[in-house]
């Protein structure tokens, strides 16, 4: 257990930490407190590319952070986009959109993880995805501002994020079929 406590496993626990700073941040967004939301969700977005960078620059990818960093991230996900949708014209439907298919990568992860004995880290696209998923997330956040409105560009980030959860659900699904059938050979 002692491997498992690291530099990239601590970043991601503080970044978990983040998760409830930034939705209320968010759903009390105003003037005063919009430079505390940026500068927060920017620090954990670093948290996010250090805890990655430094468990593979230092040797230290354990099978608690491939838990830990996924979590983190679809934690981040969900709770930013409740708030968005409360605070924000985020879309209902993308968000519902976004929670199932992480549910069900969640839920085929946890099943083959279960027969494999192991912990598969995320796939290329799946990474993409995500990294497209901040990007939405973040043009929503900066759209809050009372100064900034860029409805054209949130519409554009979103039909861009419609075509990669489409292509990674199938990435997912894919590969889910693939162990699903090497396993009854």
């Amino acid at each position: 257990m002692a491997k498992e406590i690291n530099i990239p496993n601590a970043l991601s626990s503080i970044r978990i930490l983040t998760i409830p700073v930034i939705s209320l941040l968010i759903l009390h967004a105003n003037a005063r407190n919009y430079p505390i939301l940026i500068a927060v969700v920017f620090f954990s977005i670093l948290l996010d590319f250090f805890d990655g960078f430094l468990a593979r620059k230092l040797a230290q990818e354990t099978e608690l952070g491939k838990i830990l960093d996924p979590i983190a991230d679809k934690l981040m996900v969900l709770c930013i986009i409740l708030a968005l949708i409360i605070k924000s014209d985020f879309p209902i439907w993308l968000g519902i959109a976004i929670f199932l298919r992480d549910f069900l990568i969640l839920l085929a992860s946890l099943i083959m993880s279960k027969k494999e004995k192991k912990i598969r880290p995320s796939i290329l696209i799946g990474k993409i995805t995500f990294a497209a998923l901040c990007v939405l997330l973040l043009a929503f956040i900066v759209d809050l501002s009372p100064n900034l409105h860029f409805p054209l560009v949130k519409r554009y980030i979103i039909v861009l994020n419609v075509g990669f959860l489409a292509w990674s659900w199938i990435e997912y699904y894919t590969l889910y079929k693939k162990e699903k059938n090497a396993e009854q050979i």
